[in-house]
């Protein structure tokens, strides 16, 4: 007999994709190309299609990335590497700071690199070799490569920027769609330049502020965008048909390269109570590469109890599908301003034939052991827009339109 449970393990060796959740249900999405191009007979270039459509602006300060999803988990861009262009997906990621794509030379063992776009370097007549190597400990896992030097074509920006090529990345890799990350984190002064602090240097955005865009909507092959150059007044929510939502802003530790910040407290509202979860030093950083929202083991022990979930495999945890809507809000305070979240944001449904599956975005990662560290992911940044604003050190948070 199909089994719950032996569907579950199934699905979820197949489908998992560390830190983040997903869903079963799946429909062809135009690729980049065909949704930039209004015609078929548009010849293809090497380089971002939205060059072929239209001309480059003269006066352009701002730059526009769209971003696809993909299994609801994984949000990522199309950038063109090297000289001809070689097409990457990319995650546009505000918890990493230094940008890789997975490298030709990956070896065969590497599980990781399979299926996978990887950039071979031999075919780049600007590419430059720097003959120095890269390793960063995870701690369960490595990434190991060596850094290059070439032209990234992103949007209708071209940037000369130092990254990594990756020829060890973990097992786990493989599930994921993307073929490699974008940092949007801040200079950690390592000698290396940031990818935006270098949009701002050789392209002429001028504001050095970008924003986010995370769309959910299962009905729309849609990611979001990210907007370099300012804030897209598009995705900011209307009280009304003149007045905009306030964006609140959080001052962000300078001390970290991350856009980490501090919360008032986090609360979860039940039978009409407000029960404290974090009421002390919340500590938090948005985090674009994952759909979870990661904490402490004793956080997230408090929560699950609340929202009575069982755990499931890999950390995850099952809830009751017919409860959702009536599960408890959880509320981020963030200068002084609620930003809740109801079960139908924090909760997602995994469904195949008749079985279908409820899980939770909560869960407890090795990253947030150390402090009252809460890592929110696109279970918060779907319903809340986001600006990243470098100049003035802040991060802002507003409900999406």
């Amino acid at each position: 007999m199909f089994s719950k449970f032996s569907f579950l393990f199934c699905f979820i060796m197949c489908c998992y994709c560390y830190h983040n959740s997903f869903k079963i249900s799946l429909f062809r999405q135009k690729t980049p190309r065909e949704n930039m191009l209004d015609t078929p007979n548009i010849p293809e270039h090497d380089i971002w299609l939205d060059w072929v459509k239209k001309p480059k602006p003269r006066n352009r300060t701002n730059d526009t990335i769209p971003l696809m999803r993909y299994l609801d988990s994984e949000f990522y861009g199309i950038i063109n590497v090297g000289s001809p262009g070689q097409e990457m997906k990319v995650i546009f990621d505000t918890a990493w700071t230094t940008s890789w794509v997975l490298s030709k030379d990956c070896p065969t063992k590497s599980i990781g690199c399979w299926f996978h776009s990887k950039f071979n370097h031999d075919q780049s007549s600007t590419y430059n070799a720097t003959n120095k190597t890269y390793l960063a400990n995870e701690g369960t896992y490595n990434l190991t490569g060596y850094y290059s030097r070439d032209r990234i074509v992103a949007g209708q920006s071209l940037i000369n920027q130092t990254f990594v090529e990756m020829v060890g990345v973990p097992y786990w890799n493989v599930f994921t769609k993307a073929d490699g990350v974008i940092g949007l984190a801040m200079d950690r002064g390592d000698g290396v330049t940031p990818f935006f602090y270098n949009m701002l240097r050789q392209t002429k955005i001028k504001t050095p502020i970008f924003s986010i865009y995370l769309n959910r909507d299962r009905s729309s092959p849609k990611g979001g965008s990210i907007y370099f150059g300012g804030i897209d007044g598009k995705h900011v929510h209307h009280i009304n048909k003149t007045v905009k939502e306030n964006i609140t802003y959080a001052p962000v530790n300078t001390d970290s390269t991350n856009w980490e910040f501090n919360m008032d407290s986090v609360n979860l509202w039940y039978q009409n109570k407000s029960i404290p979860v974090c009421d002390a030093d919340c500590v938090a950083f948005a985090d674009t590469s994952s759909n979870s929202i990661i904490t402490t083991k004793d956080y997230l022990k408090i929560i699950n109890q609340h929202i009575r979930a069982k755990p499931l495999y890999f950390g995850r945890y099952e809830v009751d599908c017919n409860t959702i809507n009536q599960m408890p809000h959880i509320t981020f305070v963030i200068s002084g301003e609620k930003f809740n979240l109801t079960g139908t944001d924090y909760v997602q449904k995994v469904s195949a034939k008749l079985v279908t599956v409820c899980i939770s975005a909560f869960v407890e990662g090795t990253a947030t052991s150390d402090k009252n560290h809460w890592l929110l992911g696109g279970a918060f940044l779907s319903k809340f827009f986001s600006i990243y604003d470098l100049e003035k050190k802040r991060i802002g948070f507003v409900l999406a339109a």
